[in-house]
């Protein structure tokens, strides 16, 4: 491990274009790997991706594209890999995987991706969240690296070369136009921007904070990143910790328009959340409840990341808590007042109601992964929200306050800080352990039954 670092130091201070690997400083290393990705045609949405693979010993090595989540995989375009004399080396691919016949060598590889962007939220595409403008870009790892099924632990090196003016901006540690993503793990959730973002960072409770924003605005960039550090900032406090060093927010109109789609979106990619926000909006409503996207998208870092839903059957939780905890957050950081949460929570009471599935799917089988049907999605989050609240309030009657939800989920959280998977069982038996109450038949009542009678009752007549 000594002799990697000391590659890692040596190839992190040349921070030259290209891998820019010194074949001599990996001698002996441990397994190695690195990416180049450059634009090859703007106008075709094409970039060029290369690697090199050292110190693998393996016969052979697999590579295969990160699954999206619904989305189509990467399609590599001539993928080709060569040993470092040149020697072209047999690829076989099964559709799913492809695998690089080195006899134990080290050698390169090389193909294209056509990053074509359209509704981001079908199925067909719904992985490709890359972007590519004339001014700048946004690339997700998930849409142009296919990972190597040999583990290498520490310090991936990416290259990254847009043709565009300005920085490069990711999570990881940047140096000019390099990116040092600590695992093969994190490569698929590795979001980069460059060319015309405006980047704003401070220190908030620990962690580094940065916010690359681009567009204009009827509000300033710093109006915007006080908001940001204020949600950063009570967030951790709840939880004691992040999971990360360093969060990026990254803000852009959001481009997709027109009836029954959503004017906000937001998307929580490990330290990075892609914020996509109404051009129109003023600064006004930085202090109302489209905020509420910020707040929700960085919870994600402890409900949803850190602690993963077993399967969709458990994402009325993921997603219900996090919104809950989004608009209570506002009301605590002062974003928005306590009358503005009951307007809002009653708000999505009635649309809970009116929704066009509630008679027949109950909330925890509601899933839309695609997010392209509206009132699926609203069932889900809506419903989510309705019941979370439902669960806090329950554990903070039956110990008079002393312990809430959100105590639950830090003491989950502290009890793994690796990360884990958590389903109703496990949250289930952590409410047992702090507050002596079982949750398990009002969960069933909740989440499990069709249209829940305890979800109804007008909160703003009570």
């Amino acid at each position: 491990m000594k002799r990697f670092l000391a590659a890692i130091t040596y190839l992190i201070a040349t921070a030259s274009a290209g891998c820019g690997l010194n074949v001599a400083a990996l001698t002996e290393a441990d397994p190695f790997l690195c990416y180049t990705v450059v634009m090859k045609d703007p106008a075709l949405d094409l970039v060029s991706v290369t690697g090199s693979v050292y110190g693998s010993l393996d016969g052979k090595v697999p590579f295969t594209a990160a699954n999206p989540g619904g989305g189509r995989l990467l399609e590599p375009l001539g993928l080709a890999a060569r040993d470092l004399s040149g020697r072209p080396l047999e690829i076989t691919a099964d559709g799913v995987s492809w695998i690089v016949r080195n006899e134990g060598r080290d050698f390169t590889f090389s193909y294209d991706v056509v990053l074509s962007i359209g509704d981001r939220y079908t199925p067909e595409i719904r992985g490709m969240l890359s972007m590519i403008g004339a001014d700048r870009s946004r690339l997700m790892g998930r849409d142009i690296f296919l990972l190597p099924g040999t583990l290498f632990s520490e310090g991936i090196l990416v290259d990254i070369d847009t043709g565009h003016e300005g920085g490069l901006h990711s999570t990881w540690e940047c140096t000019g136009g390099r990116i040092i993503v600590p695992e093969v793990a994190d490569l698929a959730s590795t979001l980069a921007v460059s060319g015309a973002y405006r980047e704003l960072e401070a220190e908030v409770s620990g962690t580094r904070l940065s916010l690359a924003i681009a567009g204009e605005w009827l509000f300033t960039d710093e109006d915007l990143f006080r908001v940001v550090r204020e949600v950063v900032s009570l967030e951790i406090s709840m939880f004691g910790s992040s999971p990360h060093g360093k969060h990026l927010f990254v803000c852009e109109p959001n481009p997709v328009r027109g009836p029954g789609v959503f004017d906000y979106y937001g998307v929580h990619f490990a330290g990075s959340m892609l914020l996509l926000l109404d051009p129109a909006m003023d600064g006004s409503l930085l202090f109302d409840t489209p905020m509420a996207v910020v707040a929700h998208e960085f919870f994600h870092n402890w409900n949803g990341e850190a602690l993963q839903p077993s399967d969709e059957s458990f994402m009325w939780f993921t997603e219900g808590a996090t919104v809950y905890y989004s608009y209570r957050v506002l009301v605590d950081s002062g974003v928005i007042a306590g009358d503005q949460y009951e307007r809002q929570a009653e708000n999505i009471r009635r649309r809970y109601l009116d929704n066009p599935y509630l008679a027949d799917i109950a909330i925890g089988e509601a899933a839309n992964r695609d997010l392209s049907d509206r009132g699926m999605v609203n069932l889900l989050y809506d419903g989510g929200f309705l019941a979370a609240e439902a669960l806090d309030r329950e554990i903070s009657e039956a110990t008079s306050g002393r312990v809430s939800l959100i105590d639950v989920l830090r003491s989950l959280y502290e009890r793994h800080p690796g990360g884990a998977t958590i389903d109703e069982e496990v949250l289930r038996l952590a409410v047992i352990e702090l507050t002596g109450r079982d949750i398990g038949p009002l969960v069933s009542e909740l989440v499990h039954s069709k249209a829940p009678e305890m979800l109804s009752a007008s909160r703003l007549s009570s």
